[in-house]
């Protein structure tokens, strides 16, 4: 990687030096500085061999699931013969595998999701609304263990159903993740990472709850079907949200209405709803993105704790994409990977 930066382009004669889209311009403008403090607290004040720079090395991860590399292994080897992507991370030396797996271990999936929202709240100031609508869904993921081994290799996963095929449940040995995603930017505002087996709708009343903690200010929550019950119903409207939940006729004696319909907010099916509704597909577009261009499905941890943190990263990168994108004037880029994943 020679001669002229490519995160640098000529335009107009009122504009000069405009980041382009690339993975140089994103390492360059993103700001890591309010999350340093969080990932310091993980190591010891004593005086010992420096480690690497705890920034540097989260700013690395996030390199590996943006340029879809596959495993820690294959990023030290990439970084090692690749020296010139050092200084672009703010590394002094490339690490080696076992300083991936070490770090993730001492940081662990509370700091990592501390760092979500910490970097997810800086967004609310480029994407003016974000969390007044949200969407909540899951997605099953494979675990990383053979599911037919007694014991499993990944106790803590669980069998979950992923659909039906040929009138039989199809059913995946792994790990749900349950996100609440802004309905109109369609980016991720929290997550929860649970085994397989959990069923979605009790999840619905602490995602309800996470989001809000946040600092989201939620006015209106999309959900599907499966979502459908009294509770989240009521839980919703506590929390001064109003619901828009799919009718779930197996949950009902009666087919057509529910009794306690009367207390929503908003009539259900009537035009106001059905707008709503339809916004809901941000969220499975957004679990699309995180499977096919961030590599969520490529599991190669065991244990939720590992899990998580595998998760985590992948919705960090997701929002340092946005963040870069708002920053450098392309924000309608905010959910397009692929400009940003190389260096020109």
């Amino acid at each position: 990687m020679s001669g002229t930066d490519p995160s640098i382009v000529k335009c107009s004669n009122t504009q000069i030096g405009v980041p382009a889209p690339s993975i140089v311009a994103l390492f360059r403008t993103l700001d890591l500085s309010a999350v340093e403090p969080v990932l310091q607290e993980a190591y010891s004040q004593r005086k010992r061999r420096p480690p690497l720079s705890p920034v540097a090395m989260l700013r690395a991860l996030v390199f590996q699931k943006i340029r879809q590399i596959q495993s820690w292994r294959k990023l030290a080897s990439t970084l090692k013969s690749e020296t010139s992507w050092l200084p672009v991370l703010g590394l002094e030396r490339p690490p080696c595998h076992d300083s991936f797996s070490e770090f993730t271990k001492r940081i662990g999936p509370e700091r990592l999701h501390r760092v979500f929202l910490i970097l997810q709240s800086q967004l609310s100031a480029q994407y003016p609304g974000l969390g007044k609508r949200i969407a909540v869904d899951s997605t099953l993921v494979k675990a990383y263990s053979n599911r037919y081994k007694r014991p499993a290799s990944d106790p803590d996963a669980g069998r979950g159903v992923k659909g039906e095929k040929f009138g039989k449940k199809l059913r995946v040995f792994g790990y749900k993740l349950q996100m609440s995603c802004d309905a109109d930017y369609g980016l991720p505002l929290d997550y929860l990472v649970v085994p397989a087996n959990r069923n979605d709708s009790p999840l619905f009343p602490q995602t309800l709850a996470r989001t809000k903690a946040a600092g989201n200010p939620v006015e209106v929550v999309i959900a599907d079907k499966g979502y459908d019950s009294k509770k989240n119903t009521i839980v919703s409207i506590k929390h001064r949200v109003i619901p828009i939940i799919a009718y779930n006729r197996r949950r009902s004696k009666d087919k057509q209405k529910r009794r306690f319909d009367y207390i929503l907010p908003v009539k259900r099916n009537s035009p106001e709803w059905n707008r709503y509704y339809a916004k809901r597909v941000s969220v499975e577009r957004l679990f699309s993105r995180l499977k096919e261009e961030l590599g969520l499905c490529q599991l190669k941890l065991r244990r939720i704790e590992r899990v998580e943190v595998h998760f985590a990263l992948c919705a960090v990168a997701m929002i340092a994409i946005a963040s870069t994108a708002a920053t450098t004037g392309f924000s309608q880029l905010a959910l397009c990977i692929e400009p940003w994943r190389y260096y020109g």
